[in-house]
């Protein structure tokens, strides 16, 4: 279960280095994969990690288009 912790908006806008609005569109927008506890967005660690995976491919697959 180490590798699935339960992170909240904060945790999340520090490992990916951006705002905690930017987490939060993400998640409303069904981008990043997370849940609500009352009005409180939590994310587990492997869909952050999916997420970041995700963008990589996409900028990958970007790179490599005429």
């Amino acid at each position: 279960m180490a590798n699935d912790a339960i992170l909240d908006t904060k945790e999340v806008a520090k490992l990916l280095k951006v705002s905690t609005r930017t987490i939060t569109k993400l998640a409303e927008r069904g981008e990043l994969t997370g849940f609500k506890v009352g009005d409180l967005w939590r994310f587990q660690r492997s869909d952050v990690e999916a997420f970041i995976a995700s963008q990589k491919r996409k900028r990958q697959q970007g790179e490599h288009e005429p």
